[in-house]
């Protein structure tokens, strides 16, 4: 039976003229629908190399990553960013929100990317998102106005607006206080809860408590992958 996830022998290298770097190194690697998973490791473990995988923003040197039944690596640039709209949300660090648009703007502008909510429907649908994740009172505010925290859930509701089945974040809590960090945490809970997939890529120590899955990579390799009920 395939996985929702399925990175199998997965091999990133770059390379010049006299060296071969090995980012990721035989990754196997599956992860189901509806799982909370943590990936850490230090700088350089091969943490961002796996999200360009996963996110199909880079492709394998070696290997096959298999998403909801697609083989992201043989999709065209057009076909992926599709795909990709349709299928994965993605949070950022610092944001990224466009500044010189409102909350709701921001929402609105992934929803016309991508196009698979109906035109009347996307107002709506961002309300509803903003208040999902307690900022509706905010909609018309550039994001300027907004607290750091404010402005991360922005971003995930950002990141849902097409309603992807994926949610992949990258550092979001890293320059966040720690009530935020608890809240943004909160949020993803929940969202798993109703059936998203959401994987977090941290070097920021977590706990079994927080998540389904902790993998930990390092010198590209998976060095551990523990559940919430393996044995300690």
């Amino acid at each position: 039976m395939s996985s929702f996830i399925q990175f199998n022998q997965v091999s990133r290298w770059f390379e010049s003229s006299s060296v071969r770097f090995e980012a990721l190194k035989n990754i196997d690697l599956h992860i189901e629908q509806g799982e909370h998973v943590a990936i850490i490791g230090k700088s350089g473990s091969g943490k961002s190399t796996l999200l360009n995988m996963l996110t199909g923003i880079d492709h394998p040197s070696r290997g096959t990553v298999q998403i909801n039944f697609t083989d992201v690596h043989t999709l065209n640039e057009s076909r992926l960013a599709k795909w990709r709209g349709e299928n994965i949300g993605i949070v950022f660090q610092f944001f990224q929100l466009i500044p010189t648009l409102s909350i709701r703007g921001n929402l609105l502008l992934a929803m016309d990317f991508v196009g698979s909510i109906p035109s009347n429907a996307r107002n709506d649908r961002a309300e509803a998102l903003l208040a999902q994740v307690g900022i509706l009172q905010h909609a018309d505010k550039l994001p300027a106005a907004l607290s750091g925290g404010e402005q991360q859930r922005a971003a995930i509701a950002r990141a849902l607006a097409n309603d992807p089945p994926i949610l992949v974040a990258d550092e979001p809590t890293g320059n966040l206080d720690s009530k935020t960090t608890e809240d943004i945490q909160r949020l993803f809970a929940d969202l798993v809860g109703n059936g998203k997939t959401v994987i977090v890529v941290t070097h920021e120590t977590v706990l079994n408590t927080e998540y389904d899955r902790i993998i930990a990579l390092k010198d590209g390799a998976v060095a551990a992958d523990t559940s919430r009920n393996s044995p300690q």
